[in-house]
């Protein structure tokens, strides 16, 4: 009786590790097959050709050179007050691109595996490790929104009241959340729940340094955002810059949920939906895949550089096993 209840548990538990594997892949498939039944395809194929790669390539080539040194930056800047953490800056550049594969396939993964170097190359305990990749997702989070409520503020249309609201309800949730664990008074039971080892980063950072932070994340955000729209110049689409800033903020956040693989599909539909008023479909999906595609490809290459990070202890213990 007790085997085949144990028997049952293993068949539903491997059912719904598939389901979280395939499930993704379907979103991003049915996305697709959306876009592809009102897109020519071979319309798209034919906005891509050598000019735009003459544009597009510096673009992509800068932006992962600063972002890549924004992420070294801010997670230098976080873990410094430990005194087992490394306090080369390039360090963790070297940790960040590692976790970059990862990240390709899907954003919980590459901050998992952030989190994994940190703790194991890094010197950090899992929850400060864990803490400061959190911290450092909120503060994308929050300038996202907050960039986003200015360019609404910009829209060349004036229906701006819902999307306000809508922002300024994210906004205030995350200053909420962060004065809860900041505050020196007592809140009760909800102390257990704020002195976890995973808030100490959001916690006890001084204010001077998380104003530092906020100001390498904004960097951070605004590259991205240029960088979109460089790709759609590239293909002689000019987007207001208010409009740039909500549109790009939405389909970051579209395509970073963890319901399709990496985003696409999800985050193409996004990108064709918010930037239907300044180019036709077929040069709003070309864009937005040779982008994609772009990104793809440095991140990688970039990650496939330094994907030894990941193995770099067990290497020396097998050489101090040979010796």
């Amino acid at each position: 009786m007790m085997e085949k209840q144990h028997e049952g548990d293993a068949v539903q538990g491997l059912g719904k590790r598939l389901l979280r594997w395939l499930l993704p892949v379907a979103v991003s498939v049915a996305a697709f097959a959306l876009l592809f039944r009102t897109i020519d395809f071979g319309a798209v194929l034919r906005h891509v050709d050598a000019g735009v790669a003459a544009k597009l390539v510096p673009a992509v080539l800068g932006y992962g050179a600063l972002s890549l040194w924004i992420e070294a930056l801010s997670l230098s800047y976080l873990a410094a007050p430990s005194s087992s953490a490394p306090k080369e800056k390039w360090t963790y550049a070297r940790l960040k691109a590692a976790s970059y594969p990862l990240g390709v396939l899907n954003y919980a993964l590459g901050a998992g595996g952030l989190t994994y170097l940190l703790r194991r190359r890094g010197g950090l305990r899992i929850s400060e490790a864990a803490g400061i990749v959190m911290l450092i997702a909120l503060f994308d989070l929050g300038i996202l929104l907050l960039l986003s409520a200015l360019g609404v503020m910009l829209l060349s249309t004036q229906k701006v009241a819902v999307q306000l609201s809508v922002l300024a309800v994210g906004m205030i949730g995350i200053v909420a959340g962060f004065a809860f664990l900041r505050a020196r008074i007592s809140m009760g039971p909800l102390d257990r729940v704020r002195d976890l080892e995973l808030f100490r980063a959001a916690r006890e950072t001084p204010n001077g340094r998380l104003a530092v932070l906020a100001l390498l994340r904004l960097c951070f955000v605004v590259s991205f955002i240029l960088l979109c729209g460089a790709a759609l110049v590239a293909f002689d689409i000019w987007v207001p810059m208010g409009d740039l800033a909500v549109g790009v903020a939405a389909v970051s956040l579209v395509a970073s949920l963890p319901i399709a693989v990496a985003g696409l599909g999800t985050g193409q539909v996004a990108f064709v939906y918010m930037f239907r008023h300044w180019g036709s479909p077929e040069a709003l999906l070309a864009s937005n895949l040779v982008l994609t595609a772009a990104l793809i490809v440095m991140r990688t290459s970039i990650g496939l550089v330094f994907a030894r990070e990941y193995t770099r202890e067990a290497l020396v213990a097998a050489r101090e096993t040979r010796s």
